[in-house]
């Protein structure tokens, strides 16, 4: 059985933040949608295997989406979209366009939004193992396991292995996308297959908010001024607050700090 590898590419049909509607004369495909095509070429080549092109786009990129295939892809899957539409719902469209390939590409931005979140929700939605933001791919004689570079925050980085299916978003300057052959440009070899929406609503991944502890019953405090409600509220007159004012050299002083919270319990 022929391997099959996924590429997901987003086509900007005009400027970003230009506030206009999909425009074909300003068509383009970021840095990191390109690398990601390129990457699965190579993998392709190593694999002897299949690269699968699966786009979410409006009819009016077609052409481009030809002409980017014409690059070496075998197969696209044109899936037609007028408008936008979240992230969770475009990675449910491409799944199930992706669910029989051994690996997915993607690039870890796009050039409107730029949120990157796509190739986590395609992952999810199929069940994958996922590597994000790669920027270098380590050789490996496995043909089903991958060594990936990973750009961390402050100039880090980690090695991350995955294990296939998965799927990898990748930077830009991970690769340069080879140049396509006129004879290819002319005469496009890769099998078109137009798609339609699966669904209009997107899926339900539930809702997520950050982590908030269980809120604890604090009794009121109590006082006849301010004074000593901000005083009970902050224990200031507990007997177990301890406090001492000394004027000693740092050897004395630290020697009376061990004694004290010796004292009081503090240190055995």
């Amino acid at each position: 059985m022929t391997t099959i590898i996924g590429v997901c590419v987003k086509w900007i049909g005009s400027q970003p933040n230009s506030g206009h509607e999909a425009d074909a004369r300003f068509a383009q495909f970021s840095a990191s949608d390109q690398a990601a095509l390129e990457t699965a070429l190579q993998r392709a080549e190593q694999l002897s295997a299949r690269v699968r092109v699966v786009s979410v786009a409006p009819a009016a990129a077609r052409t481009h989406l030809v002409a980017l295939c014409a690059s070496g892809a075998h197969e696209l899957v044109h899936i037609a979209a007028e408008g936008q539409s979240s992230s969770a719902h475009v990675a449910h469209e491409l799944a199930q366009h992706l669910h029989d390939c051994a690996s997915i590409w993607c690039g870890d931005y796009s050039l409107d939004r730029g949120s990157g979140s796509v190739p986590a929700f395609l992952a999810s939605t199929l069940g994958a193992q996922q590597a994000l933001g790669i920027v270098g791919i380590s050789p490996n004689e496995s043909h089903t396991s991958l060594e990936l570079l990973r750009r961390l925050d402050a100039g880090r980085r980690e090695i991350v292995r995955v294990e296939e299916p998965f799927v990898v978003s990748v930077e830009g300057s991970l690769a340069t996308l080879r140049r396509a052959s006129l004879a290819s440009t002319l005469r496009p070899t890769a099998t078109l297959i137009d798609a339609s929406l699966v669904s209009h609503s997107a899926p339900s991944f539930g809702e997520f908010s950050p982590f908030r502890p269980r809120p604890r019953t604090i009794a009121a405090p109590v006082g006849e001024t301010a004074l000593d409600r901000i005083k009970s509220a902050t224990s200031a007159n507990s007997p177990r607050k301890h406090s001492e004012i000394a004027t000693l050299a740092p050897e004395a002083a630290a020697q009376l700090i061990v004694e004290r919270l010796t004292e009081w319990g503090y240190l055995s």
